[in-house]
């Protein structure tokens, strides 16, 4: 009896230790097949300070801008600036021959002259009638020819006093002024050549002070500056120019137009915003960027933009929920900024876990938990 008791206790032993064992190494076999949480990088949504800006591809336009041209035909006799030097408006820049128009000018003066002469005449002639009329010494008839004498000359007088008057403008067009205040361009004519009004431009001038960055703004940043920009003073907006280098542009601009509707082929308005050019900084024609920047700040969420898709439905981005898994979130996208990071307006909660990472095969790990991970950069970013 005793010898199976003892049987009986060693197999309990042999059974227990092949149970421990089991847990041990069978079960811990099973756990390490089971899959791992598949580690994520996101950022966590969170308010913080911006100041609200906007940035356009714009080109510099000068106020104004004319071709000189001959108003006359004539030799050109001499050119009196320097090209690429600064012209102001009535500055003398050709000189047409002027000896066919000087006698031009004399010889209408003489028609005048004449004219004038022969009127008086007949004002004296019609007096004459009226008086002899007066005595029945001359006829109706008479009385009637010498006031139309008389009208005639003084119709006449008129006609030359007009020529005289073309003569005269002619003689002073074989004098080019500068019809405004700027630079000029190359001369397109050297002395000696013939030119007239059909001779097309003689040279460009453009105004330099002010000078306009124009620019074309889609429909939905039209939509995004109301949203920011007529709600508030404009005093609280800066609009600078950038240059193509980077720098900026020393003197604040000002919006000076914005086009009436949208253009119907492209979807945009053009804008226009003019810059005191007066030290002569400021080229016609160069390129750069306009951005129009609060000068106080705002609160709003901010998110990376790559972070945030669109399909036909909208901007969306992913989130890790409170559950560890990963699931698709409607917002509303505001202004992209400068910083490279856009503004939430809607759709998503403070404190949020938004992915950052394996974006293009977000919807794979759907259903399955992650193991989200604030990046390093990303969260020294919103400590700020």
């Amino acid at each position: 009896m005793k010898k199976l008791i003892v049987i009986l206790v060693l197999a309990a032993a042999l059974a227990g230790v092949g149970y421990v064992s089991y847990v041990k190494f069978i079960k811990k076999g099973e756990d390490a097949e089971a899959p791992q949480a598949e580690p994520v990088q996101v950022v966590l949504a969170e308010e913080q300070d911006f100041y609200p800006e906007i940035s356009f591809v714009s080109k510099i336009e000068a106020k104004d801008r004319v071709e000189v041209r001959a108003r006359v035909t004539g030799f050109l006799t001499k050119r009196l600036f320097t090209e690429g030097e600064f012209v102001k408006e009535g500055q003398l820049l050709f000189e047409i021959e002027k000896d066919k128009f000087i006698a031009d000018f004399h010889n209408a003066q003489a028609n005048l002259a004449k004219a004038e002469a022969n009127q008086e005449n007949a004002s004296a002639q019609f007096k004459r009638a009226q008086d002899l009329f007066k005595t029945k010494d001359v006829s109706k008839a008479i009385l009637d020819q010498r006031q139309a004498e008389f009208s005639s000359a003084k119709a006449a007088v008129k006609q030359a006093q007009a020529e005289l008057d073309v003569a005269q403008l002619n003689l002073d067009y074989t004098d080019v002024v500068a019809p405004l205040s700027g630079r000029i361009g190359t001369a397109n004519y050297s002395v000696g050549s013939l030119i007239g009004p059909e001779s097309g431009s003689l040279a460009s001038i453009v105004s330099i002070d002010p000078m306009y960055a124009v620019f074309s703004v889609s429909e939905n940043q039209l939509l995004q500056m109301k949203n920011f920009w007529e709600k508030e003073e404009h005093e609280h907006i800066k609009i600078s120019f950038v240059f193509s280098d980077g720098t900026t542009y020393a003197k604040p601009g000002e919006l000076n137009f914005m086009d009436i509707a949208l253009d119907e082929q492209m979807n945009t308005m053009k804008m226009r915003i003019s810059f005191d050019n007066s030290d002569n900084q400021l080229i016609s024609g160069q390129y750069g960027r306009v951005e129009m920047r609060f000068t106080e700040p705002k609160k709003a969420i901010l998110l990376p933009s790559e972070v945030i898709l669109r399909d036909l439905a909208g901007p969306y981005v992913y989130v890790v929920n409170d559950k560890n898994m990963i699931e698709q979130k409607r917002i509303g996208k505001g202004l992209e900024l400068s910083t490279g990071k856009t503004i939430v307006e809607s759709g998503l909660n403070i404190g949020e876990k938004v992915l950052t990472s394996n974006l293009q095969v977000a919807n794979q790990f759907r259903g399955v938990p992650v193991d989200p991970q604030v990046a390093p950069k990303a969260q020294k970013e919103n400590n700020q």
